[in-house]
């Protein structure tokens, strides 16, 4: 199965999203990235992926808001109607369960069927959740 995860460009999101895809890669499952800065102004096409995650952190800890580049790179993406998809965010202090309700809301307006969700806090944290992603393909 082919997995699709659309990322911020920051460097926390970053790092652990390389150890998202090192561990899905291990199970073997191929991984494709992308993130607003190496998807550029093109639409991104799900069509080929079997389950679509996007990570991202967020802004914001009474009214938190994902990033306008995730926001503008969720729009873009072509295919997402009745597609699978995961949503993870990177904790904050504050706000973590409203970010992830904004950030579901946001996968859900395009046609995304949002079938896990959680924080990426740690590697281990990451292992959990590429075990239920695992078990979701």
């Amino acid at each position: 199965m082919r997995v699709l995860i659309m990322h911020a460009d920051d460097p926390k999101t970053q790092k652990s999203v390389e150890v998202l895809q090192e561990s899905l890669a291990k199970e073997n499952v191929r991984v494709d990235l992308v993130s607003p800065a190496s998807a550029g102004t093109a639409p991104v096409s799900t069509a080929p992926y079997g389950l679509v995650c996007i990570v991202c952190g967020y802004k914001g800890w009474w009214k938190p808001q994902i990033p306008v580049e995730m926001d503008n790179l969720i729009k873009r993406a072509t295919r997402l109607e009745g597609k699978r998809g995961c949503a993870f965010i990177l904790p904050g202090l504050f706000g973590s369960t409203k970010a992830l309700r904004v950030l579901m809301s946001h996968m859900e307006k395009q046609g995304v069927i949002v079938e896990d969700f959680g924080a990426l806090s740690g590697r281990q944290e990451i292992m959990a959740i590429v075990k239920r992603l695992k078990r979701l393909m």
